[in-house]
């Protein structure tokens, strides 16, 4: 019985030595049938699919590496950095000198731009392979990052030249002269890199880039180049029709050659494609922002919506896409809404959250702009009644109470506010001399303003494809808009702001932005619709930057009397509120800029009404000076100052004689500035 027990065992064991090595053999190569169909997977830029392959290879064989990389490399390219740092790592914990293992995990590092640990990675592995491409592409990367280009080109050009210039460094070396505006040396390096590796789309897909960023600041140019950056983007999207980065600069060429050609059925093929980009990269807040203004511009509406509101939700920090928003919602959108609501609920919210910190003054930038969105909240209009009272606006104090009187006609509280508002209008200067009527449903003010006027031109870029392609209008539009507040200041508006812009088109126009910078040899076409009228002094113009949430704008004011820039200068801030931060600031330098200057509108016995008041910050003590064409008469003083209008006494005998209505009333420079710095 033991003999035959023993004789089972053997035979137990030598089925087991059979078998177990064929298995082994069996799964084995199924590992290495995943590994190889997820690079397959992984070299159409199909990481969804490749990842599953990889990861089906590692419960086959849980050691190996190249599924190890594959899932860590996918992973990086899906965002998921923490799942594929612990691969990487896992990989370099079995063998530290795991090139690309070093190379991917810095990539990690340097999202954080955690440049020590890249150090530690590389650095030792550089001194026992001084010539390998991809950790000097990695180094050059990281000096890149850190702003020392010059020292990462010249890395780059010298082992180039060391090994014959291999395409990898070319390509590396064209990303870095691009990232140094060097156009010119980054298109050399990108051709001569296409030259080499023609199946690569990528390649073709940034040469079409540095093409467009090359010409941006030159129409005539960029026109001429259209052609070779179409026929560089077929080149990419046939070898690789999904390419993410040669689908979205060929939106860019088809907006350009829309505009060129006033073609909107290219518009709608951009469309058509960034639509394609913002589902497939739902949380690329760009094509988000991009697909809801080209909507907005062919009058999708309901696309427009929607990709405002996404936009948003992924960054409810971009100020100019909130303005632009803001911009279509009003035009566009019914005051009930979701975004328009949801807009104006914002403003809301910013202003309480303002008004008593220190941008209280630019907080009501949000007062104003809620009012636009939500003009009958109940909230907003008790703030705006607040508002009015506190800054003296007896008018539209007045006619805001009217139309809550008409909503409640039983309040006492609303009727004593109104009686008592009415009897405080009837003593003014503006209703003793006939500028304020006074109706039972509607108070109308009849005062006529010569406060200086400006026009207000598109600001410029200061880098290619600016990040919203509206910015430059956005902000003259948000500069007119604050000015506008102002009622020392007249502002180009309405239907002459838009025969101007037409004008302006014909001669010089951007065909990406669409904006209408300044030049001195159109400013002809400011006065064209004025005939025999005043013509228009002072114009505003300037450049922008967008830059990692960051609004700079650097802004001149030109006389067109002088012929010159009277003043220019800079401003920026970052964060939540920064356009109606830096806004006011422009704007209130603007006002100080700006003469205090009106006309005589009545002569009377003993004194002339003039049409300065408080609106443009005369005191009680403040002199006038009488001008006719440019020359100085006499001065006068103040007898009477009302809000938008004044009562002044010249100060010589006989003035009746000299003065007549129409004359120019002027608060002198020197004057304002002793009452500022006092």
């Amino acid at each position: 019985m033991f003999q035959n027990l023993v004789k089972s065992i053997f035979i137990f064991i030598i089925w087991i030595g059979f078998f177990l090595p064929n298995n082994l053999l069996k799964s084995e190569p199924n590992a290495l049938e995943d590994i190889a169909d997820g690079k397959q997977f992984q070299s159409e830029n199909n990481c969804r699919k490749a990842i599953q392959l990889f990861q089906s290879a590692l419960q086959k064989n849980r050691n190996s590496i190249e599924a190890k990389l594959g899932v860590a490399d996918c992973s990086f390219k899906l965002g998921a950095y923490r799942e594929s740092k612990k691969f990487y790592l896992e990989i370099l914990d079995r063998e530290p000198k795991h090139i690309a293992a070093v190379t991917g995990l810095s990539e990690i590092y340097l999202l954080d731009s955690d440049f020590n640990s890249i150090s530690k990675l590389i650095d030792p592995l550089l001194v026992e392979f001084p010539n390998h491409t991809a950790l000097r592409i990695t180094e050059a990367k990281s000096l890149q990052k850190q702003g020392k280009l010059d020292s990462a080109i010249y890395k780059i050009k010298t082992l180039g030249t060391r090994l014959g210039d291999p395409s990898d460094l070319l390509r590396m070396l064209a990303e870095l002269y691009f990232t140094k505006q060097n156009y010119n040396d980054s298109f050399s390096a990108i051709d001569s890199y296409t030259k080499k590796e023609p199946n690569d789309p990528e390649g073709f897909a940034f040469k079409a880039k540095v093409l467009l960023y090359q010409n941006y600041f030159y129409p005539n140019q960029l026109k001429s180049t259209l052609p070779a950056i179409e026929e560089t983007l077929s080149n990419s999207l046939n070898l690789d029709p999904k390419g993410e980065q040669a689908r979205f600069y060929s939106v860019y060429h088809d907006i350009i050659l829309s505009n060129f050609l006033t073609d909107k059925e290219i518009k709608k093929r951009a469309l058509r494609t960034i639509y394609e980009l913002a589902r497939e990269f739902p949380e690329n807040q760009l094509y988000h922002s991009l697909e809801a203004n080209l909507a907005w511009e062919l009058g999708e509406t309901k696309f427009a919506t929607y990709h405002y509101r996404r936009a948003l939700q992924l960054d409810d920090l971009d100020e100019i896409l909130r303005f632009e928003a803001e911009e279509f919602s009003i035009n566009s959108e019914k005051e009930e809404s979701k975004l328009r609501r949801e807009l104006g609920d914002y403003r809301r919210d910013r202003f309480y959250s303002e008004k008593h910190s220190f941008y209280h003054k630019s907080s009501l930038f949000h007062l104003k702009r809620a009012k636009d969105l939500s003009p009958q909240t109940p909230v907003i209009r008790k703030e705006l009644l607040e508002f009015y009272n506190q800054t003296g606006e007896a008018v539209k104090y007045t006619n805001l109470l009217l139309r809550l009187r008409e909503e409640d006609p039983n309040s006492f509280k609303l009727q004593n506010k109104l009686e008592f508002s009415i009897k405080n209008l009837k003593e003014s200067l503006e209703f003793k001399e006939g500028y304020l009527q006074i109706e039972p449903n509607l108070i109308q003010e009849n005062t006529i303003r010569f406060s200086p006027e400006v026009y207000v031109f598109d600001l410029e870029s200061s880098l290619p494809f600016p990040y919203h392609l509206q910015a430059g209008r956005l902000l003259a539009e948000a500069l007119r808009y604050n000015l506008k507040q102002i009622q020392s200041v007249r502002v180009v508006d309405g239907n002459e702001l838009s025969h101007i812009r037409g004008l302006l088109k014909e001669t010089n126009y951007h065909p990406f932005s669409q904006t209408l910078p300044f030049t001195v040899d159109n400013l002809h076409l400011l006065d064209s619709k004025r005939r025999n009228a005043v013509k228009i002094r002072y114009v505003v113009h300037g450049k922008y930057q967008l830059k990692d949430g960051d609004i700079r704008l650097d802004i001149s004011l030109y006389d067109r009397d002088s012929l010159r820039d009277i003043a220019t200068w800079s401003t920026n801030q970052k964060g939540r509120d920064s356009l109606p931060t830096v806004i006011h600031r422009m704007g209130e330098r603007i006002k100080n800029l700006l003469p205090k200057e009106g006309r005589i509108l009545k002569i009377k016995k003993d004194e002339v009404i003039v049409s300065l008041g408080k609106d443009d910050g005369l005191q009680k003590n403040s002199k006038l000076e009488f001008q006719r064409r440019g020359k100085t008469l006499f001065q006068g003083e103040i007898t009477e100052l009302g809000k938008s209008i004044s009562s002044v006494k010249p100060n010589v005998r006989g003035w009746e004689k000299e003065l007549a209505t129409g004359d120019d009333v002027i608060l002198p420079m020197e004057l304002n500035k002793e009452k500022k710095d006092k």
